[in-house]
């Protein structure tokens, strides 16, 4: 078995996130990657998923970005949000722009889930979360 890592995309799972007023710069806390409910459905106490977006060139103005939740294997959506970035700076392709969103709503079932990221109304990618069986005790 050959292993080739890979990178995954800018999409990070966090209990929460704190952005720095001086800097700017965002404080991740309790980063996760697969969720272990007690059962199903499983109402999940808010999170935060945050999209990193770069190759932007110039100010931004009410750039679209909206991301999705979605069961993999049926396409339903468990949540969605959208909004608009703005920048006061010029952007290089460069730059990295980071924009947290909350997450709130319920599982139906375990399985593979996925954030789906949207520009412009243009899906950029994805990024999978596992929502596991619930372990069963003795």
């Amino acid at each position: 078995m050959e292993i080739e890592p890979t990178i995954p995309p800018g999409v990070i799972f966090s209990d929460g996130v704190i952005r720095e007023d001086r800097t700017g710069k965002l404080t991740f806390i309790g980063t996760f990657h697969h969720i272990n409910p007690p059962g199903f459905p499983f109402m999940f106490p808010p999170f935060f998923t945050t999209v990193s977006l770069s190759n932007f060139r110039g100010k931004l103005d009410g750039f679209k970005i909206a991301i999705r939740l979605e069961d993999k294997s049926s396409g339903y959506v468990v949540f969605s949000a959208s909004g608009e970035i703005n920048s006061s700076n010029v952007l290089n392709p460069s730059d990295t722009v980071q924009i947290p969103f909350q997450v709130t709503g319920s599982f139906p079932q375990p399985g593979l889930y996925a954030v789906v990221v949207l520009a412009e109304s243009e899906q950029v990618g994805s990024r999978d979360l596992i929502v596991n069986e619930p372990k069963k005790t003795s």
